[in-house]
């Protein structure tokens, strides 16, 4: 099997799609079809039988070539040789090429396959101009301008609770652009600020600081756009069949800047959004990632194989797999725990923090769609019973708070709420739980669903990009109804050292700390307030002359 998982992993990383999944099975597939590569691996005598054109050197030695088919147009790669020793030699030719160290940091997240340039990666303060970003200068006639960019950073990043980067704005807009209109900058998809154009006679951006909050951004890749919001007079009286002014209101210049700054580094277990991101911490573990699979059908395999593989994607690199029979040989390793919910250990999923009660349980309503039901009419009571008395006070006042002053009840703890054991949502078919292992020296991370068809359908849905960016927090769950993931962030979390001791390391991992846990730098500052009047007070006492 880790062979196998290695395969993947090659594969993956010399394809780099950006939704890629892999489907294991005994039997030789539909060939021709689009977007789809078969591979054949085995002995020669375990492959004869399904390609009558089997090249006659995988029965004396490693072979790992294209071969033709019956069916047109179709070749099927072929991995093969008199033993599994030489299979593994031809795996290792696909693997190979797509090594490299764990402890050089990369430059660059590879995205060509989606998107170019390529992303930078971002360690700590810098500026990029918009140019080496893929931004070109560009003047724009119409009512609404957007451009993206996208900049990675370390699955270490802790700045999200007070840091701001910066865009360094150069643009111009002419005096046909109205004041109310603006600009918005959107990161990862969420709002992150706005900035009003109000000079109604047009005017020059030579470097505008925009500030952007850290609070959207994630370990990876990062997708940030800029969306210009133009109102005119003319556009107010546009009636059916007037043609359009081609004459530029709007211009944005390659001169632009994006300023990162400085920011605190240190990990966080559970993190999903590192793990997603950057494959943290499985990318650079010393000892091979231990891996357990109850069943090794071919749905739970293909499971794993897409999920391995969408790892290595995300961390750049391939990484040693060792499978384990046993939960407890895991302890002190980073491990992967993938299968249906029911295979899996009771101990794990306590571990994970997981109600075992639903190991049973979930999935077995008749359909999805009755769960959903279920889910929806438990929502509708809450809501009703939120509506009325002092429930109703508090929600609105906790609501207040989040939004004037992002301030959440949890946040005014001194000691954080503890977990309490999730339970998988009847709506959903795939789970993905991270939590530390029992001696907290190591990560575990669970995928499961309520079945070994589910789950290979899940991690296949979850492998594309544009929903493996959402999977973060403690727990991140699948709705193929909805077809969104929706996650669970971490009431508790330890902080795990990744950079050598400094000082001003420390005083921004304090400072992310403290804006996180706003009782305790309240506390803190009212102490150091009466340290210092009494400190005050005992050296007035000391001076001046006695009468």
């Amino acid at each position: 099997m880790p062979m196998l998982m290695r395969l993947a992993q090659g594969v993956a990383l010399l394809g780099r799609m950006p939704s890629q999944s892999f489907v294991f099975s005994r039997a030789m597939p539909d060939l021709g079809k689009p977007g789809e590569l078969t591979i054949l691996a085995g002995t020669a005598t375990e492959l004869q039988p399904l390609l009558p054109s089997l090249p006659a050197e995988a029965a004396t030695g490693t072979i790992a070539a294209f071969a033709e088919t019956g069916t047109a147009h179709a070749p099927v790669l072929v991995l093969s040789g008199p033993n599994w020793t030489a299979v593994a030699a031809a795996i290792e030719t696909i693997t190979a090429a797509t090594e490299r160290p764990s402890n050089i940091p990369r430059d660059v997240i590879q995205t060509e396959r989606w998107r170019l340039p390529q992303t930078p990666l971002v360690f700590s303060g810098k500026s990029l101009r918009f140019s080496d970003l893929g931004v070109a200068t560009r003047e724009f006639s119409g009512r609404r301008f957007r451009t993206a960019l996208q900049v990675a950073i370390p699955s270490d990043f802790y700045a999200d609770a007070y840091g701001e980067a910066a865009i360094l704005l150069d643009a111009g807009y002419t005096e046909a652009v109205r004041p109310g209109s603006r600009i918005d900058i959107y990161v990862n998809g969420n709002i992150a600020t706005t900035v009003a154009l109000e000079a109604s006679a047009g005017g020059i951006l030579r470097h505008l600081p925009i500030n952007v909050t850290l609070r959207h951004f994630r370990p990876g890749a990062n997708l940030i756009e800029l969306e210009a919001v133009l109102l005119t007079e003319a556009d107010k009286m546009c009636s059916p069949g007037m043609a359009a002014s081609s004459e530029p209101r709007f211009a944005l210049f390659d001169t632009s800047e994006f300023a990162m700054p400085d920011f605190a580094r240190i990990a966080r277990r559970p993190d999903l959004a590192a793990t997603s991101g950057s494959a943290y911490p499985y990318r650079g573990s010393a000892d091979p990632v231990a891996l357990f699979i109850d069943r090794t059908d071919a749905d739970t395999l293909s499971a794993a194989g897409t999920f391995i593989a969408k790892l290595a994607v995300a961390g750049g690199r391939p990484m040693q797999i060792e499978s384990i029979a046993d939960p407890l040989v895991a302890d002190g390793r980073q491990a992967l725990f993938i299968g249906a919910m029911p295979q899996l250990p009771t101990m794990v999923l306590t571990q994970a923090g997981i109600d075992t009660v639903s190991q049973a349980s979930w999935g077995s309503a008749k359909d999805v769609a009755q769960g959903r039901n279920t889910q929806t009419a438990l929502d509708e009571w809450q809501t009703r019973l939120k509506g009325g008395g002092w429930r109703s006070a508090i929600v609105d006042f906790e609501s207040w708070l989040k939004e004037n002053f992002d301030i959440s009840l949890n946040s005014l703890r001194l000691i954080p709420e503890a977990e309490t054991p999730f339970v998988p949502p009847e709506a959903a078919t795939l789970l993905v739980a991270q939590s530390a292992n029992p001696a907290e020296n190591a990560t575990w991370t669970v995928v499961a669903a309520p079945s070994p068809a589910l789950l290979r359908e899940g991690v296949a849905a979850i492998a594309d990009t544009s929903r493996w960016s959402d999977v973060s927090g403690h727990i991140a769950v699948y709705d193929p109804v909805d077809d969104k993931v929706s996650a669970t962030p971490a009431r508790r979390f330890s902080l795990v050292e990744t950079q050598p001791p400094s000082f001003w390391n420390y005083r921004l991992i304090a400072a992310n700390w403290l804006s996180t846990n706003i009782l305790f730098y309240a506390v803190l500052l009212v102490s150091l307030a009466v340290v210092l009047g009494l400190a005050t007070a005992v050296l007035l006492g000391k001076l001046g002359r006695r009468t």
